[in-house]
């Protein structure tokens, strides 16, 4: 977060953390709203983007940004990906999930020996 921050400052844009508000986003920065990932690894790799985002924006999806800050633990860089890149380059991965309610109300506790 700290990087995206100075970066959007250097730009001249006034960046806001409202990470913690779960808004979809975590920088709003001028008329950008940013999601920040952080990866470990020295290249970029690939990231998942939840499909509440588009109810969450609505109209501010033309302005959704992905800053990735990778490399963060030898040299941090960052790579912004850009809203028309997003949206035109998205794979569709479907996913299932069983719910932790679903878990605990019936799945059958087997007792362990030790």
């Amino acid at each position: 977060m700290q990087i995206v921050m100075e970066y959007e400052k250097s730009q001249d844009r006034e960046p806001k953390d409202v990470s913690r508000t779960r808004c979809g986003y975590d920088v709003k920065s001028s008329e950008r709203f940013i999601e920040v990932k952080g990866q470990g690894k020295k290249r970029a790799d690939w990231i998942w983007i939840s499909n509440s985002i588009t109810s969450l924006l609505g109209k501010n999806l033309a302005n959704y940004y992905i800053y990735i800050v990778y490399d963060i633990k030898e040299n941090p860089k960052l790579k912004i990906i850009e809203p028309d890149i997003i949206f035109k380059n998205l794979q569709i991965d479907t996913l299932f999930k069983l719910s932790t309610g679903a878990i605990n109300k019936f799945g059958k506790n087997v007792e362990l020996n030790k």
